[in-house]
């Protein structure tokens, strides 16, 4: 809008829509062009970089992927030792009523 603003006395005002027409579509051409450029330039460089370093990524995940399991071999376990917890608490739970219902005692 200001490069037309010289122009204004001169077209009666047409020239400031113009001008702020011109200059979104600089805008938009230019911003496209360095955006487009830069994020070439930044994801080859990654890509690159990725590339060079494979064979450490590759040990790093496998390493991340070991503990991975081990973790959820521990939490097996864990749910293992808690269901059975569980069964037997519900198992003398049940005798006890069983017993209580039937006028048993503890003792036999």
């Amino acid at each position: 809008a200001a490069s037309g603003m010289p122009l204004a006395f001169f077209t009666f005002g047409l020239s400031v829509p113009i001008g702020a027409m011109m200059g979104g579509t600089t805008g938009l051409l230019v911003g496209t062009t360095v955006g487009a450029a830069t994020g070439a330039v930044g994801g080859g460089a990654a890509g690159h970089i990725a590339y060079s370093k494979r064979g450490d990524l590759r040990a790093a995940a496998g390493g991340a992927i070991a503990r991975v399991g081990s973790g959820a071999e521990l939490v097996k376990g864990t749910a293992a030792k808690s269901a059975t917890y569980v069964k037997e608490a519900a198992l003398a739970a049940r005798q006890r009523l069983v017993r209580a219902g039937t006028g048993g005692s503890d003792q036999e």
